[in-house]
This record gives structure tokens, sequence and C-alpha cells, in this order.
């Protein structure tokens, strides 16, 4: 629901981004729905073999569970770094226009007659654009508490694939786990 609400607004926000913007733009919301496709369909294969575990006791199978869960989470997070650069993009956006707006401010002021009715119409468009911009970054705060909830979950899957492997999968299954917290302890030294 949200993505659609996203999407209308971001197609009137997209006529006063520059093409750098719009490029940049353009490919976080491709890259963003193959990612959401892409997680959608791990997801659902996780679901699915999660919910027929008995049957797939297989240590070799519960690390592929393993594994599609920790590449998800993955690209969960390069999905969330792009989110982060779209914002940054949006305020930059609003700043410039608060700027645009305090400097026409002051040549409303300054002028008189037809200049400054016309300068009066400028103001009033980049008003507007101004309050795109900040609804266009509620849009993606809310987006980004979305993204935040579906990285904490898909981290708590992995882990329960990670503890199942421990602790159902026998002597190889504990060797795998210690052999990660050996290679954590080791990154983290």
């Amino acid at each position: 629901m949200y993505w659609v609400i996203g999407a209308v607004a971001a197609a009137g926000i997209v006529a006063w981004l520059s093409s750098e913007e719009q490029s940049a733009y353009t490919n976080y919301h491709a890259s963003s729905r193959r990612l959401s496709t892409e997680t959608l369909l791990r997801q659902q294969q996780i679901a699915e073999r999660r919910a027929n575990y008995e049957k797939n006791q297989d240590f070799y199978e519960h690390i592929e569970l393993h594994h599609a869960s920790h590449l998800t989470a993955d690209a969960l997070y390069k999905e969330l770094d792009n989110h982060k650069k779209i914002v940054a993009i949006f305020r930059d956006k609003q700043h410039s226009f608060g700027a645009c707006i305090g400097e026409l401010k002051k040549q409303r002021d300054a002028a008189t007659g037809a200049q400054k009715q016309a300068i009066r119409e400028r103001l009033q468009k980049m008003r507007e654009q101004f309050n795109e911009a900040k609804e266009q970054l509620v849009l993606l705060a809310e987006a980004k508490e979305q993204k935040l909830l579906e990285i904490r979950q898909m981290n708590q899957t992995t882990r329960e694939y990670k503890l199942y492997i421990r602790d159902n999968c026998g002597q190889k299954g504990y060797d795998w786990y210690e052999r990660g917290v050996e290679r954590a302890r080791l990154r983290a030294a």
C-alpha cells in the first residue's frame, strides 16, 4: 500500500528533479522493485521450507536456508542504503527550496508593482515544491520504518536457522556453528 502511495507521490515530484537526481531516483525504484521481488521469493522459499522442516532435517538443506536468509538480509541492507541516498536527495532539495524561498522573500520586499506580483507567483510555486519534498520525506520515513522491520525479522530468521542447525543437525551442525563463531571472533579481532 505504501509503495503505491509513494509511487504516485513520486511521479509528481520527478518533474522538478534534475536529470542526475532523476536517474538516481529511477535506479532506486527499479532496484527497490527488483529487491522486493527477490526478497518476497526468498521469504516464500524460506517459509515453505521452514513449514516442512520436519521433512527436511538434512544438514545441507538447512545450510541452504540459512544462506538464503543471509542473502536476503544483505539485499535488504543494500536497499536501506539506497533508501538513505534518496532521503538525502530530498533533504537537499528541501533545503535548496527553503533557501530559494528566503531569497524570493527578500526580492519581494524590495520589488514594486508587477515585479512584486511575479515574485509572489514564483514564491508560491517554490512553497508548493517545498511542501511536496516535505511530504515525500514523510513517506520515505514510513518506508524506512518498514524496511527496518523487515531487516529485524530477517536477522531473527537467520539466527533461528543458525541455532536450529546447531541444535538439530547433530555433530556436523554443531561443528558448522562453532566454525561460524570462530570466524566472527577472528573478524572482531
